[in-house]
């Protein structure tokens, strides 16, 4: 069995276990909750990308750019806030896949520590995290 079909079957696998044996919401018959009343007001929330002058620069890969030929290529990618280091501040943990080819070189997942000024320091390779595979969360 080819590479890509290995990896296939492994996500299929995968996915098809975390669905039989998943922590999802078991309702038990309860009845479904009424939902809250609006309160009216506008939600004039605006958001702007950051992420180059925090020091969020890696770019998250996932799959193939314009064509994606197995599911797993299209699940894409997560990140975790956590305090790593325990100082505190809450850091940076962005997962990252792989393409079937043509890898680029630089894929990994990253770990961002929080330089308590509003950027962040890439400490992957320091913590040991330097490794190129498929993540999702």
């Amino acid at each position: 069995m080819d590479a890509s079909r290995r990896l296939f079957l492994t996500g299929f696998l995968g996915t098809a276990a975390s669905a039989c044996f998943g922590q999802g919401v078991a309702t038990r018959k309860a009845a479904v909750q009424p939902r809250g009343k609006s309160s009216g007001l506008p939600f004039d929330a605006r958001f702007q990308d950051v992420t180059a002058r925090a020091g969020l620069r890696h770019a998250m890969v996932y799959g193939g750019v314009d064509r994606k030929d197995y599911i797993i290529e299209v699940t894409g990618c997560g990140c975790a806030f956590l305090d790593y280091d325990n100082d505190g501040w809450l850091d940076i943990f962005v997962l990252s896949g792989v393409r079937l080819s043509n890898t680029p070189e630089c894929t990994s997942n990253r770990l961002y520590k929080n330089n308590r000024d509003g950027t962040f320091t890439d400490v992957t390779k320091e913590s040991g995290l330097l490794k190129t595979g498929w993540a999702c969360g």
